[in-house]
């Protein structure tokens, strides 16, 4: 008698099959997303949802999209313009108390030199460069007519205490507040400063 299947039963067929090492292959992994696929799938998320409401509102594809781009520019200059705002809000101001920015202004030695770079930079408008000079230059003159030895190293309260004038105090306080304050110097304060720098100097 025949038997009923040609090649055994179906299912001890389908045992072999299975059981079979070279049908043994393991499910192929998807590719590992890159940051670069992920950027850009949350690029392309984020504008779909950015244009879609232009269109619905305006029926047509093209002019959502160039709205959308406006819109994408305008938020983008925002955000720069924010950050910008934001680390010269919380930057280190400069604190070190040596020679008011002597350094960074590269003065020449010579009270006469430095008062004459003060006037012109406070005719030009630039008050704190101006304020520099001045405090600069007070304290090149004290050196020069043998009151106080100059060194750069000293703070301002450091030649506060080594000059003991009360008109010096006060040019001291203004030049801290010009060079060190939280608000920049403007043209009354270096005004300030240019009228108590003859009464500091003209006792030297």
């Amino acid at each position: 008698m025949k038997a009923p299947w040609a090649h055994g039963d179906p299912r001890a067929v389908a045992h072999r099959i299975l059981t079979d090492a070279r049908y043994q292959t393991a499910a192929p992994e998807p590719p590992q997303k890159t940051w670069y696929d992920v950027l850009w799938e949350a690029f392309a998320a984020f504008w779909k949802r950015l244009w879609e409401p232009f269109n619905h509102l305006t029926g047509n594809e093209f002019l959502s999209r160039v709205i959308a781009i406006v819109v994408l520019v305008a938020l983008v200059l925002g955000l720069a313009y924010l950050i910008v705002r934001l680390v010269r809000a919380y930057a280190p101001r400069r604190t070190t108390h040596t020679l008011a920015g002597a350094e960074a202004l590269d003065a020449p030695a010579g009270a006469r030199a430095l008062f004459a770079r003060a006037l012109e930079a406070a005719t030009q408008g630039r008050h704190h460069e101006a304020a520099a000079l001045l405090w600069a230059s007070a304290l090149h003159a004290l050196d020069e007519a043998g009151r106080v030895r100059y060194d750069a190293a000293r703070t301002p309260g450091e030649w506060r205490r080594a000059v003991r004038d009360p008109q010096f105090d006060a040019f001291a306080r203004d030049a801290v507040v010009a060079l060190f304050g939280d608000r920049d110097a403007d043209a009354a304060l270096v005004a300030r400063m240019r009228d108590a720098y003859d009464r500091v100097v003209t006792p030297a």
